[in-house]
């Protein structure tokens, strides 16, 4: 049986890893003081302060650990190897999604939108597109809501 000491160099980086998040955690937690939650950019943007670079990271960290930890395994195991298809495909479409996704970022900063209706009613002026846009988007996050509920109860 290994003893502790046989796996030092594994300690040794879970201890560094520990102490740097938790480091990170307490800095983030006084980075920027907030005045009022009482605005959806500050609870729902992060106060605008995040660019598109920790946002790629955010996003990509949501994607992937609901997509490949809960539903890409159900698909494979529904439909066997035809699932393998799902994760060089979002490794491939994620980027690519996120190079308009930039800009869009950018003209929302500057325009201070908060939601994609947002941006559609000023970009095209129709409110009733932007009404048909946050419709998508809400019935469009109910699958998702659905796989980490799922994926909750099934830890």
């Amino acid at each position: 049986m290994p003893q502790l000491a046989d796996h030092w160099v594994q300690l040794t980086i879970v201890i560094v890893l520990f102490v740097l998040v938790s480091g990170m955690g307490f800095v983030a937690a006084r980075w920027r003081r907030v005045g009022s939650l009482d605005h959806l950019d500050e609870w729902g943007l992060g106060g605008r302060s995040f660019g598109p670079w920790i946002t790629w990271f955010l996003l990509g960290g949501d994607l992937y650990t609901a997509y490949t930890f809960v539903a890409v395994p159900a698909l494979l195991y529904a439909s066997g190897a035809l699932g393998f298809y799902a994760i060089p495909y979002t490794i491939i479409a994620f980027p690519l999604v996120m190079l308009p996704l930039c800009r869009m970022w950018s003209v929302s900063h500057t325009h201070g939108f908060v939601t994609p209706a947002d941006f559609v009613r000023a970009r095209f002026g129709s409110s009733t597109l932007a009404l048909l846009v946050a419709i998508t988007g809400i019935v469009a996050t109910m699958p998702y809501i659905a796989l980490q509920l799922v994926g909750i109860e099934a830890c």
